[in-house]
C-alpha cells in the first residue's frame, strides 16, 4: 500500500513537471529563397531534446523548462546554424534561416548567369564552397580549398604559388581562368596573370567560392573561355565582429590574418582585413639533372624566402532595403620565386592595388573598378635584368535584371575594359608606346520557363577591341530539365572569344642567353615572317635566309649551310699563317716523307684559292634547340607566325545533378570542346643551322680543286701523294678551326627581329595560333551523406588527350605541337566529419596521372618525335588531413585547426621548372568575437 502510494506520488509529480514544462516552436527556412526546409534537425544543446521540421518547415520541441538555451539547427546542404533562445512562461520561439552551403542542391550561385539562382537550376556546371570548407582547408592562401573541386587542375610551383585552371591547358604564369573577387577581376592587370597569393581572398573573410566550369564569354566578355572562379567575401552587415587568425607550420611557415567589421550606423557598415605570411620556399636541387638545367642559365643566385602582405578595406551603405553601395580598396605585396613564360623570375616587392565602387539597387547592378600593379625590384634570373611593370586596368560595367512575367526574365548589360601596360620597355620593349587595349561589350540574356520543369536560357554578347578591330559574337544556349525537385538534366552550347593577352601581343624582352646567343621573347600582334631569298633555294634546298654566328661576319646573310669556297678561304688563311719550318715538320710527320721548308712553302703557294679552285656547298641542318636540355627538333622548313587572332572556343556539354534517397548526391558532366586559333604558350621558334657534313664536303671539293690544278697535282704525284690524301691532310690540320656537327654556324630569323649590322642573330620565343584543337572530357562527383555530421566524397576528371601533334592541330608544319600541361586523369576521394559545437575532421587522397609539359622554356615529357629528352610530371598520390576543434564551451569564439597537405611528405614535382615539393603542416588558432 505504501509502495503504491509512493508510486502514485512520483507519477503525479512527474506529470505535474511535464505539464509545467514549456516548448520551443518555430520555422526553418532557406535564407536565400525563404522556402521551408523539410526534415531539418533542431536540437537543444546539452540535452536529449530535439525535433524535426514538418512539410511546412515548422517544428516544436516539448518538455523544455524556462531558461536560456543554445539551439543547433542542421540540414543537408546548408551551413549549420547556432542560435540562442529564451524560454519564459512555458514558451519560446525561434525562426531559423540557414545559409545554403556548397554541399547540396540548394546552394545559390550568382556566377553562372550573373544573377542569383540555385546550382541545380544553373545552365552550367557549378560547384560552391562555403565559408567552413574554405577556412578548414586553407593553408597560406584560400586557393588551397579548391584542390578537391571537380575539373580543377592545380599545380603547386612554390610554397604558396599555384597555377590553377579549369579543365586543362595550364601554363607557367597562367591567367586562363577568369578569377573574380566580389565581382572584380582579380588578375594582375596588363600581364593578365592570376597570382592567388596576393588576391584579397583571406580565408577568414571568404563567405563562399563559386566555380563555374566551361566558357562564360556570353556574359563576362572576351577571354572567359576557360571558366570562372568567384570569391565572395563577407559583408559587414551580415557578418559583423572581429576575427584574428595565427598559423604556424613546417618550412618556418607563419601566417597572420585579421578581420574587423561592424556598423557605423544603421545604414553604414565597414570592414577591414589584412594578412601577412612568410615561409621558406622549396628550392631546386643542383644535383638533380632536371633542376640543374633550370639553374644553369641563372646569373643571380636563387632566393628561397617567401613573404606576402595584404590589407583591404570596405565601406558599405544601405540607404534602402534593396539598395547597397559598396566601396572597396586594398593593397598586396609579394616576395617569391615565380615561373613565367620568359623564365623564372624573382618577385621582390611586387605590389598590387585596387579600388572598386559597386551599386546594387533592385535589378540594377553597376560598378567601376581600378587595378594596378608595381613590380618593385623584381628581376629575371636568366638575365638579372629588372622587370618594370606598372600596368593599370579600368573597368566600367552596368547590368539590369528584370522580369516580364513569372515565366520570362531578362538581363541586359554593357561594359568597357581598358588596359594600360607600363613597363618602361623592360617587358614590352619596342611595343611600349603601342600596347594599350580597349574592349567594348554588350550582352542580353533571356531565361524562359517553358514549363515548371523546363527552363531555356539564351544569351548573346558582342565585343569590339582596338587590336583586331572586328566585332565578335558569343552566343549561349542552355536547357535545364528538372524531373524532380532534387534532380536536373542540363544541355548547353557556348561559343566564346578571347583576345590574346598583353604578353602574347606585345612582349619584347630578353629572356636569357644560350651561350653567346641572346634569347628574346616576342609577342605576335603583327606576326613574324621568316627571311627568304629565292636565289638560295637551288644551292641550299631551301630559300630561307640564315644569319651568320661567325663573329667576323656577325649577322651577315647566308644560305642554310656554308659555301665551300668561303670555308676554304678561312682554312687556307690558317694554313698560310703557319711558319714554313713548322708546316714542313707537320707534313713530314703526317705523310712519312722528308719535306723541307722550301717544298712546304711551294705547296702553300700552289694551294692558294686563286690557284686551286674550291667550289660547292655544304647543306645545313636546321634544329630548333631545346632550352631545357636534351636534343632539339630537326626541321626542314618553317611556317611564318601569323598575326594573332581571336581564340574561338565552342563547347557542347550535357550534365546531370541529383540527390538519390536523400543520401547520395551525384553530378556528372560530359563535354566536347573545340578551340580554333588557340593561343599556345611561349615557344622557341628560331632554328640554329648546323653543317654536320662540312668536313667531308670540303675534303671532296678540295680534292677536286687539287686535281684541277695540274702543277699542284703533278708536284704531289712526285711525292707519292694523291689529291684525296692531300685534301684530307689539309682539312685535318684545320679540324680545330672548322665548326663540327655540334657547333651552330648561323640562325634563321624573322624580318621583325633581324640583327643590326655586326650583331649576332637572336633566338626568338613567341606565341602562335594553332589551327584547331579538339578534345572531350568528363567530370563526375558523388557525395554520400551518412548523416548530418558525416559525409564522403569522390570526384574524377578525364580529358581525352594531353598532347596534340601537328596532325591533331590540323597543321602541315610538323614542328608544331601543343600540350595540355595538365593530367588526362585525376581522382580525389575523402571524408568530412562535423560534430556540432565540437570537433571536425577531414581526410582526402588525390591521384594525378603523369603528363607532359610544353610551356615556354619549361619542356619535358613530350613524346617522340617531338621529344626533349627531359622528363615531364610523373604521376603522384597525395594524402591531406585536417582536424579542428571549437572551444566554445570553454572560450567562446576560440578555434584550433591542424592542416596537413601532402601529409606523408611525398616529394614530387607538379610542373616542369618548379622544385620538388613535400609536406606543409600547419596549426592555426582563430579567435572570433
Amino acid at each position: 500500500m505504501v509502495r503504491k502510494s509512493l508510486l502514485t506520488v512520483i507519477l503525479l509529480a512527474a506529470m505535474s513537471i511535464g505539464l509545467l514544462a514549456g516548448s520551443i516552436t518555430g520555422k526553418v527556412t532557406d535564407a536565400s529563397s525563404g522556402e521551408a526546409l523539410i526534415g531539418a534537425n533542431v536540437v537543444v544543446e546539452g540535452t536529449s531534446l530535439g525535433g524535426a521540421t514538418d512539410i511546412n518547415g515548422d517544428y516544436a520541441i516539448d518538455n523544455v523548462d524556462d531558461g536560456t538555451y543554445t539551439v543547433i539547427v542542421s540540414y543537408i546542404g546548408y551551413t549549420e546554424g547556432i542560435f540562442t533562445v529564451r524560454v519564459s512562461g512555458g514558451s519560446g520561439s525561434l525562426d531559423a534561416s540557414l545559409q545554403p552551403s556548397g554541399i547540396g542542391l540548394n546552394a545559390v550561385t550568382i556566377s553562372a548567369s550573373r544573377r542569383p539562382e540555385k546550382t541545380l537550376e544553373a545552365p552550367a556546371s557549378v560547384s560552391v564552397l562555403d565559408a567552413r570548407e574554405v577556412s578548414t582547408n586553407s593553408g597560406l592562401s584560400s586557393v588551397d580549398a579548391l584542390r578537391n573541386v571537380p575539373g580543377v587542375d592545380v599545380s603547386t610551383t612554390g610554397v604558396d604559388r599555384r597555377e590553377l585552371v579549369l579543365r586543362g591547358f595550364n601554363n607557367a604564369f597562367s591567367g586562363a581562368t577568369y578569377v573574380l573577387t566580389d565581382y572584380r577581376q582579380a588578375a594582375v592587370p596588363a600581364l593578365a596573370v592570376n597570382i592567388h597569393s596576393i588576391m584579397p581572398n583571406i580565408a577568414i573573410d571568404v563567405e563562399k567560392v563559386e566555380v563555374v566550369r566551361g566558357p562564360g564569354s556570353a556574359l563576362y566578355g572576351p577571354g572567359v573561355d576557360a571558366g570562372v572562379i568567384h570569391y565572395i567575401t563577407k559583408n559587414p552587415f551580415d557578418h559583423p565582429g572581429s576575427t584574428v587568425s595565427v598559423g604556424f607550420g613546417e618550412r618556418d611557415a607563419f601566417v597572420y590574418a585579421f578581420r574587423n567589421a561592424g556598423k557605423i550606423s544603421e545604414t553604414l557598415g565597414y570592414k577591414v582585413t589584412g594578412q601577412y605570411g612568410e615561409a621558406d620556399d622549396w628550392a631546386l636541387d643542383p644535383n638533380d639533372p632536371d633542376d640543374a638545367v633550370q639553374l644553369a642559365g641563372d646569373v643571380r643566385p636563387r632566393v628561397n624566402d617567401f613573404e606576402k602582405k595584404n590589407f583591404n578595406g570596405m565601406l558599405q551603405w544601405r540607404p534602402g532595403s534593396n539598395v547597397t553601395l559598396t566601396a572597396n580598396a586594398g593593397y598586396s605585396e609579394l616576395k617569391a620565386t615565380t615561373l613565367t613564360g620568359i623564365g623564372t623570375t624573382q618577385a621582390d616587392g611586387f605590389g598590387y592595388g585596387y579600388g572598386q565602387f559597386r551599386l546594387q539597387a533592385g535589378g540594377l547592378f553597376a560598378q567601376v573598378y581600378y587595378n594596378k600593379n608595381d613590380a618593385g625590384e623584381s628581376f629575371v634570373y636568366g638575365t638579372g635584368n629588372l622587370v618594370v611593370d606598372r600596368g593599370e586596368q579600368i573597368n566600367v560595367q552596368s547590368q539590369y535584371d528584370f522580369s516580364l512575367s513569372d515565366k520570362q526574365q531578362f538581363i541586359i548589360g554593357a561594359d568597357v575594359d581598358m588596359l594600360t601596360p607600363k613597363t618602361d620597355a623592360t617587358i614590352y620593349g619596342r611595343n611600349e608606346d603601342n600596347d594599350d587595349i580597349t574592349e567594348y561589350g554588350g550582352y542580353i540574356q533571356s531565361l524562359t520557363r517553358l514549363s515548371p520543369k523546363l527552363d531555356l536560357t539564351v544569351a548573346l554578347r558582342g565585343d569590339y577591341d582596338n587590336i583586331i578591330e572586328e566585332i565578335s559574337l558569343s552566343p549561349r544556349v542552355g536547357l535545364v530539365f528538372k524531373p524532380t525537385g532534387t534532380s536536373a538534366l542540363r544541355a548547353t552550347y557556348n561559343r566564346a572569344f578571347a583576345l590574346p593577352g598583353s604578353n602574347s601581343l606585345f612582349l619584347d624582352i630578353v629572356a636569357g642567353q644560350a651561350g653567346p646567343i641572346t634569347v628574346r621573347g616576342l609577342g605576335a600582334k603583327d606576326g613574324h615572317v621568316w627571311e627568304r631569298d629565292a636565289s638560295f633555294a637551288a644551292l641550299a634546298g631551301t630559300d630561307l635566309v640564315a644569319r651568320s654566328l661567325n663573329p667576323a661576319a656577325a649577322g651577315a646573310k647566308q644560305p642554310v649551310g656554308l659555301t665551300l669556297d668561303a670555308v676554304y678561304g678561312s682554312v687556307y688563311a690558317g694554313l698560310a699563317a703557319i711558319p714554313t719550318d713548322n708546316l714542313a715538320a707537320l707534313l713530314s710527320a703526317q705523310l712519312g716523307l722528308p719535306i723541307d721548308a722550301a717544298t712546304a712553302g711551294a705547296l702553300v703557294g700552289l694551294l692558294a684559292p686563286g690557284t686551286t679552285n674550291v667550289t660547292g656547298f655544304s647543306q645545313g641542318q636546321m634544329v630548333i634547340p631545346n632550352l631545357s636540355g636534351g636534343p632539339g627538333k630537326v626541321v626542314s622548313d618553317l611556317t611564318d607566325v601569323a598575326p594573332l587572332e581571336h581564340v574561338v572556343s565552342q563547347t557542347f556539354e550535357v550534365g546531370y545533378k541529383g540527390l538519390l534517397g536523400d543520401k547520395l548526391l551525384i553530378a556528372v558532366d560530359g563535354y566536347y570542346s573545340q578551340k580554333e586559333n588557340f593561343t599556345g604558350p611561349l615557344i622557341l621558334e628560331t632554328p640554329l643551322v648546323y653543317v654536320p657534313s662540312l668536313a667531308g664536303d670540303l675534303t671532296g671539293a678540295l680534292a677536286a680543286g687539287i686535281t684541277g690544278n695540274a702543277t699542284l697535282a703533278g708536284t704531289l704525284q712526285l711525292l707519292g701523294v694523291s689529291p684525296e690524301q692531300a685534301a684530307a691532310l689539309i682539312v685535318g690540320l684545320a679540324a680545330g678551326e672548322l665548326p663540327d656537327a655540334s657547333t651552330p654556324v648561323a640562325a634563321v630569323v624573322s624580318g621583325s627581329n633581324a640583327p643590326g649590322a655586326g650583331a649576332l642573330p637572336e633566338l626568338m620565343l613567341t606565341y602562335r595560333n594553332f589551327g584547331k584543337v579538339s578534345y572531350w572530357g568528363i567530370d563526375a562527383s558523388l557525395q554520400y551523406f551518412a548523416d548530418e555530421n558525416v559525409s564522403f566524397f569522390s570526384n574524377v576528371s578525364f580529358v581525352s588527350d594531353d598532347f596534340f601533334d601537328n596532325e591533331e592541330l590540323e597543321e602541315s608544319n610538323t614542328a608544331l605541337s601543343l600540350a595540355l600541361n595538365a593530367p588526362t586523369f585525376k581522382i580525389k576521394s575523402g571524408i568530412n566529419i562535423n560534430i556540432p559545437r565540437g570537433a571536425n575532421a577531414s581526410a582526402a587522397v588525390r591521384y594525378v596521372k603523369d603528363f607532359p609539359v610544353l610551356s615556354g622554356p619549361y619542356v619535358g615529357g613530350i613524346p617522340e618525335p617531338f621529344g626533349t629528352g627531359r622528363g615531364g610530371v610523373d604521376d603522384y598520390v597525395l594524402y591531406d588531413f585536417s582536424i579542428g576543434y571549437d572551444f566554445a564551451k570553454y572560450a567562446q569564439g576560440l578555434r584550433v585547426d591542424l592542416i596537413a597537405q601532402n601529409a606523408l611528405d611525398n616529394r614530387h614535382r607538379e610542373f616542369v621548372g618548379a622544385p620538388q615539393v613535400g609536406r606543409v603542416g600547419m596549426v592555426r588558432l582563430t579567435y572570433t568575437r
